[in-house]
Order: structure tokens, then sequence, then C-alpha cells
């Protein structure tokens, strides 16, 4: 077992197993009474008293073990709503007061627009405790894309700088941060007009759930984040940031609200969370042609373990704004269920020559009626790009503005009712993928289901219960990969250097 948090009234606990997001039953004891029963790896137990000492054991039909921990020993400053109309002044005050030797406990019903982090404090949204979003933009703060923090604007959208509201949690270049507990962050997005015209530039961009700029050593750990205005987490230019249990939840209709968006972070942490978004369940992001030449930061050393991903455009995205590139990501025992897509790397001409995607990993990992399993594509066209010379399929001269792709690697993998594609592969013909090698894959078909895009291209195109469709790779290894029924056709294949069987 280990032990991923402890605060003063809680600890989280991941199990050592090779198991996907769920393993047998087991029962929980806290000083040998039972506390809890569970079948996933990650666990968090709550309501613990603080500066005390536990003996905590895991028992199943297959094992035992048993760890000791001490909460930490803080104080509560205990809040509670005031009135029914907005509550953030009073909250602000709080956060902006407590003491070195407190953490705030909230309790109740909150509504509030935007409240800002101070370093070194430990919060603790209570069961039951809800922080209501405003649904009137104009009561929302701005963040300028004119004004900076540690160098980087403090509007950003989508890879560039633009002004942005302000989130309903946002961290301005804090340190030292826990917000735990098993209370709900509701942005309320459903009662205002946030996903109506989402496009449409209305005073400034929309708010995320909860945005972190150039903060560090940052843990969210057992809260609901729900119905966000865009995307549900955005941490920017940040450092050792870890989400633990979190449920992050909206609509599957609603636009453009990604679950988890790391964008130019180095060393994020991602284990046990449940993500039901509109769109990528987590999308890693190094923004687009300005920011990289400026900043040259990528996001890097990143690891998702343990989660389980349902309804999104993709379980795992590298993209599409990775201008400053990506790199060492390791996603193992993860389940997506009835997402778009598995992995989905999405990239174009244009991202510049920093884009630089390598060294990603996915072992053991389960997807289930998933239309494309793996799906790296330099040819992204977004809903609303223009058709120009980035479009091109044919060879382009290279310049400072091309991507390229290195090294990835997919193995012990379980592909259950693929209805497109088990892998869509598709380089550019002047920077043509280096190396994809899938090792002990096993997948099925949905022969009922219709065909469809793989991937988001100019061409759309369509495919329908087609083993692999590569294009513009240099080396493609096929180890053990293995069907449970045929596929309609096992390659299609065009430009590609070296097939390995």
């Amino acid at each position: 077992m280990n032990i991923l948090l402890i605060t003063p009234t809680s600890i989280t606990v991941e199990l050592n197993n090779n198991d996907i997001y769920f393993t047998n039953n087991y029962d929980v004891y806290l000083n040998n009474k039972k506390v809890l029963s569970d079948n996933k790896n990650v666990f968090s137990l709550y309501d613990l008293d603080v500066n005390e000492k536990y003996e905590l054991k895991v028992e199943s039909s297959k094992f035992s073990k048993s760890i000791k921990f001490t909460t930490l020993n803080l104080k509560p400053r205990i809040i509670t709503p005031i009135d029914s109309f907005d509550n953030t002044k009073e909250i602000q005050a709080s956060i902006d007061t407590l003491k070195e030797d407190e953490y705030l406990e909230v309790v109740g019903t909150f509504k509030v627009v935007s409240l800002y982090l101070r370093d070194n404090i430990v919060i603790n949204l209570k069961k039951g405790t809800v922080l209501l979003g405003s649904t009137k933009r104009e009561d929302f703060p701005i963040l300028k894309a004119c004004d900076f923090l540690n160098n980087k604007p403090l509007g950003t959208w989508e890879g560039r700088a633009e002004d942005s509201f302000s989130s309903i949690i946002t961290g301005l270049g804090n340190k030292n941060v826990v917000i735990y507990g098993e209370g709900i962050v509701d942005c309320n997005s459903q009662n205002g007009d946030w996903w109506k015209d989402h496009r449409t530039l209305r005073i400034a961009r929309r708010p995320k759930g909860i945005f972190l700029h150039t903060c560090s050593n940052i843990t969210l750990e057992g809260i609901t984040v729900c119905n966000t205005p865009s995307w549900n987490q955005h941490p920017f230019y940040s450092s050792n940031i870890s989400y633990y249990d979190l449920k992050l939840i909206n609509p599957p209709n609603s636009p453009t609200t990604d679950g988890c968006d790391p964008e130019s972070c180095d060393n994020v942490k991602i284990i046990g969370c449940y993500i039901s978004v509109g769109d990528d369940c987590i999308a890693i992001k190094s923004g687009k042609i300005d920011f990289a030449k400026k900043y040259k930061t990528p996001s890097s050393n990143i690891v998702i373990r343990n989660c389980l991903m349902e309804h999104g455009h993709a379980g795992v995205t590298l993209g599409s704004e990775n201008s400053g590139g990506i790199n060492n990501v390791c996603v193992s025992k993860c389940y997506f269920n009835q997402t778009d897509r598995g992995l989905r790397i999405k990239s174009q001409r244009g991202r510049g020559n920093i884009a630089i995607i390598k060294d990603v990993i996915f072992d053991n990992i389960m997807m289930e009626s998933v239309k494309t399993g793996f799906v790296i594509n330099a040819f992204y066209k977004a809903g609303n790009d223009m058709v120009d010379d980035r479009f091109i399929r044919e060879y382009q001269e290279p310049s400072d503005l091309t991507p390229s792709f290195k090294r990835f690697e997919f193995k012990n993998i379980v592909c259950k009712n693929i209805e497109y594609g088990v892998g869509f592969f598709l380089g550019l013909p002047e920077s043509m993928i280096e190396e994809v090698k899938l090792e002990n894959i096993l997948a099925s078909f949905n022969y009922e289901s219709d065909a469809g895009e793989c991937a988001m291209t100019a061409w759309h195109e369509e495919f329908k219960n087609v083993g692999f469709i590569v294009e513009n790779v240099n080396h493609l290894i096929l180890k053990n990969v293995h069907y449970l029924n045929e596929p309609s056709e096992k390659y299609i294949v065009r430009n590609v250097n070296k097939l390995e069987e």
C-alpha cells in the first residue's frame, strides 16, 4: 500500500497490484474497527481525529496489509454560511486570515464567485458542502492578458494570451496548498449561459473550474468538481501538482469541458480519479507557437494511474496545443469506458519545431466500447480551423513550424468492442512518426457499429472494424497483437518504412 496523502482528518491510500482501477472486494479497518468496504485501488477515509495515531488494515480473500500513520496536527477553523446570498467575501476572509497552526473547515452551501488561494494553507470541504458558482458572467473578475505574473500572462485561453474570467477557485503563483474532502465545487454552468455559443467571446473567455497559474506543490483530493464553464482543471506552468481520488464531472454534451488539462507543467500526478466530461477526459498541453517560442516549456513527467474515464472525446489526449513539447508521460492501470478514443495525440503543421512529442507509455489498460483505441494524428483539424496549407497531405518542405513525433509504446492492453479501428497513426510526410510499438494487445470489434472517423482531419475519412490505419510512420512494431474476432481489414498502410510483427 502507498499513502498518497495525510491531512488533519483524512488519509488517501493506493493499493499495489496489477489490477485496473477496480480490484477484489476488501474491507478497511482503523484500529481494528471496520470502517469501509470497497473494490477500488484508491480509497480515502474521512472524519478522522486531528493529530491521532492510527493503524490501518486492508483485508480481502487474497491479501492482508497494514500501515500506521498519524494525522496532521492543525486546529480547525470552521466556517458556515451567514446568509443565502454571495458568500465569497466571507470565505476569502477566512482563507486570508488562516493561521499557520489552523486548517479551514468549510461546512454548508455557499454561493460564490471567485476564491483566491494563499500559500501554505489546508482547506477541508466537508461532506455535504457545496461551493455553488454564480451564473452571471458580469460577477466574475477578469484575468487580463496584458497583466503578468511570474513572467506569464494572467489571462490565457487554449494556448495563447487572452482575457479570461477568473475561476471559482484560482491559484496565482501559490505554493503548498491542500484542498480535500467529500464536498462539491459546483460551477452551476447549466443554469447560466456559459455553454451557449461557447466560442463567441462575450466580455472575456470562459472560466475554468479550478485554475492554477504558476503554482507549485498543490494537492487536490477527494472533492467533486462539476458543471464547469470550460475546462474542469487547468494547471498552467505549474509544478508538483497532485490530483487524488477526485470526481470531475460534466454533462457529455457540454462543450469543451475537458477534465484535467496540465499546460506546460512538470511533475503532475493524476491518481485514482473518476472523470466523465463533455470533451477530453485528460488533455496534456504546452501552448501554441507564441508561448513556445517565448517560454520553451514542455509538459513533462506526467503520471496517470488507476483512473476511470467515461464518455469523453478521449481518455488521455496530448494536444492539440503542444507547441512547447510533451515528454515522459506514463499512463497505467486505467479504464476507458465509452470514450470516443483511448489515447489521442493531436497536432498539426504550425505547432513548431519545439513541439517534440516523445516517450509516451500506456501500460496495463482496459478499453471498453471505445470507437478508436489509439490515435496519433498530425493533421488534426478542429471544428473552427480554416482549411489551409496545414492540411495538404503531400510532402511540404520542413521549417521551424514543423512538429515532430518520436517514441510511443503501448503494452498489455485489452480493447473490447472497438468500432472504427484499433489504431490510427497519421504522421506528416516531412516529419514521420519515428516509432510506435504495440505489445500484448487483445482487441475485439463491435460488428453492429456504424462507420466513423477515427480522428478529426480535413478529409473526414470513415472506417469500420479496421485493425490499423497507418501513414507516414517510420517504424511500426506489432508484437503479440491478437483479435478475438476478425477485423474488416488488418492493415491500411501508406508510406511506412518498416512494419515489424
